[in-house]
């Protein structure tokens, strides 16, 4: 019997981590795992993820040639500023006022090139020397980013060799990373890249150390933002690249998995809903590059539109019974019962559904104040905010310091959520559905309704807020603003007929369909064919589509030269290959840049 040729992809998403094995010669899925995020350790639930699939009997370990890998690692390691220190040294040009690398140590010196890749000023040599050496000992790696350095990087390569001769520690160069213009955003990219070096080579290690511990010898390539796949040894090196890879995969799984070639893809997962457009088989990519946080990058990545709308997100209902959902992510009431069995008997006793989890991390770079409130938690977990008043009287500003705690992640909180809800109306089961029915049973009440109608109600609105956000998309990338007001929200609920009652009536139609991927999709997006209709499409396997789309993906570098006419009638090759050529006929410049460009690539 011939050898199949199988793929092992691999998702971490915000609150699961999925795996997927695909057949690469028929993509078909042959078997799918889940496993919970571990935020203090990503590979830990990749792990688990692969233990799951693998209990698939169909599939031997041996067939397994590639891992594809989708990570939210470079993501949340930026948005908490995680990963080692680094040193920026420019060459050629001063920050604007208020600008901000990100880097721990920066030092702007003279050197850099023109726009016709011309040296403006010789290197400064001195002063290079003079931050090397005030840098070295503080930093675990450099970043050399000149003036116009994608058309001559000749003072960055130099740069670059005198830092690795002098401290031995890896440099990263602004123009390897980019093509593009802009050499603050530039920097920017260049110093994420090296904050991340660190970060991602453990992660990797972990996973390629705990593949071959159980039996899979593979390729593995890991996912770009922009919707394509990189080895791991490039990924190594370019870790940056890797932003927004998650709902990249999202996208491309999509169209693997619905065989559609222009579709809107509503991707609705646990912490979020990301929402992005393919034209013609290929993803929008975002022309400025990715932001993330108050990053604005030079990274190619796909153009996503990404709201705090999930499984996770916390629903809390006014007094007339409507419902505001996320964006704040909360641990559902049925998954925190798993772990903590003594919730249903807390809910009971004390009518709550916030109770808050210590997560377990090292508590040195605590305050006082914050370490007394932690360590009550931890002693006390499902505690109320009213119980870590009690039990921390000396911190009297405990609900900032308890917020503080959770925004950087040494505490959690419990709280009703869309899982509790999809628990309660009986479509997972997953979790404890009791739990789940409590928690419903209580904001039942509050409002003044049945949990029938407290069920429907939520029901209609999670809809909506998904049939909102697909319109938020479309007005965005097709007026280029997106306004906003009471009016302007009105109006575009009233697109997805989301105003019971409203005299305004108004008929939407799409000229692609709606193609979802994600465990909740089936549930709240089949609806929406009426509201705005459009044509939804739920795939087979819909809920492991991003880990189907990091494994089936192409491998893909690009590069940009360009040619510039002067006003001699000659044509300028511009790009990050060392010196500039020029050329008497544009023929020949456009044959060159075409070949040192295939061979840069």
């Amino acid at each position: 019997m011939a050898t199949r040729k199988l793929g092992l992809g691999l998702d971490t998403g915000g609150t699961y981590t999925d795996a997927a094995i695909v057949d690469m010669e028929s993509l078909e899925v042959l078997a799918k795992g889940k496993a919970q995020t571990t935020y203090q350790d990503l590979a830990i639930g990749v792990l688990e993820a692969i233990d799951d699939v693998l209990q698939c009997e169909e599939c031997e370990r041996s067939e397994i040639q590639f891992v594809g890998l989708s990570t939210t690692l470079a993501t949340n390691s930026i948005l908490t500023g995680k990963g080692g220190k680094v040193g920026h040294i420019g060459i050629g040009w001063t920050p604007t006022p208020g600008f901000r690398s990100g880097a721990d140590m920066d030092a702007y010196i003279k050197g850099g090139h023109g726009v016709w890749a011309q040296e403006l000023a010789p290197l400064d040599t001195n002063a290079l020397e003079e931050a090397i050496e005030r840098m070295k000992g503080e930093v675990d790696s450099f970043v050399v980013s000149s003036h116009f350095s994608v058309y001559n990087p000749a003072h960055e390569i130099e740069a670059a060799r005198t830092i690795k001769e002098r401290t031995g520690l890896p440099v990263v160069l602004g123009h390897h990373l980019t093509s593009q213009l802009g050499v603050p955003e530039r920097s920017v990219t260049a110093v994420l890249n090296a904050r991340l070096l660190p970060v991602i080579s453990e992660f990797l290690d972990g996973v390629e150390r705990s593949l071959k511990e159980r039996g899979i010898d593979a390729t593995i390539l890991v996912f770009k933002g922009d919707g394509t796949l990189m080895s791991i040894e490039k990924a190594r090196e370019r870790p940056v690249e890797t932003i927004l890879s998650g709902p990249a995969a999202s996208l491309m799984g999509a169209k693997l998995l619905s065989k559609e070639d222009s579709f809107i893809v509503v991707d609705i997962g646990g912490t979020s809903t990301d929402i992005a457009f393919l034209d013609d088989g290929f993803p929008r990519i975002s022309k400025e590059g990715a932001t993330v946080g108050h990053w604005r990058t030079r990274v190619r990545a796909i153009d996503i539109w990404t709201v705090g709308l999930g499984g996770d997100s916390h629903v809390v209902p006014d007094q007339r019974g409507n419902f505001k959902i996320g964006p704040e992510r909360v641990v559902p009431l049925a998954v925190a019962s798993v772990a903590h069995p003594r919730l249903r008997e807390r809910m009971g006793a004390t009518g709550e559904t916030n109770y808050y989890l210590p997560v377990e991390r090292g508590t040195a770079k605590l305050s006082p104040k914050e370490k007394e409130v932690y360590e009550f938690v931890r002693a006390n977990p499902l505690c109320t905010l009213e119980e870590i008043r009690r039990g921390a009287p000396e911190v009297y500003t405990y609900r900032d310091v308890v917020k503080h705690l959770k925004d950087r992640g040494f505490l959690q909180m419990t709280g009703l959520t869309a899982t509790d809800f999809m628990h309660a109306q009986g479509h997972f089961t997953r979790f404890d559905v009791e739990a789940a029915r409590l928690g419903v049973q209580f904001i039942a009440e509050r409002t003044h309704m049945t949990v029938g109608e407290c069920l429907e109600s939520f029901q209609q609105e999670f809809v909506t807020r998904v049939g909102e956000e697909v319109m938020r998309k479309i007005v965005l990338d097709e007026s280029g603003e997106m306004p906003d007001g009471p009016g302007f929200n009105y109006l575009l609920r009233a697109t997805v007929n989301g105003n019971p009652g409203s005299s305004l009536v108004l008929r939407t139609r799409l000229d692609r369909p709606l193609v979802g991927i994600g465990a909740p999709t089936p549930i709240y997006m089949p609806p929406l064919e009426k509201r705005m209709d459009v044509r939804v499409v739920i795939p087979r396997d819909h809920d492991v589509g991003n880990a189907v789309g990091a494994v089936c993906s192409k491998i893909s570098e690009t590069v940009t030269a360009q040619v510039y006419p002067n006003m001699d009638n000659v044509f300028y090759v511009l790009g990050p290959f060392g010196s500039t050529g020029t050329y008497s006929h544009v023929e020949q410049a456009i044959s060159s840049a075409r070949r040192q460009a295939e061979e840069y690539v």
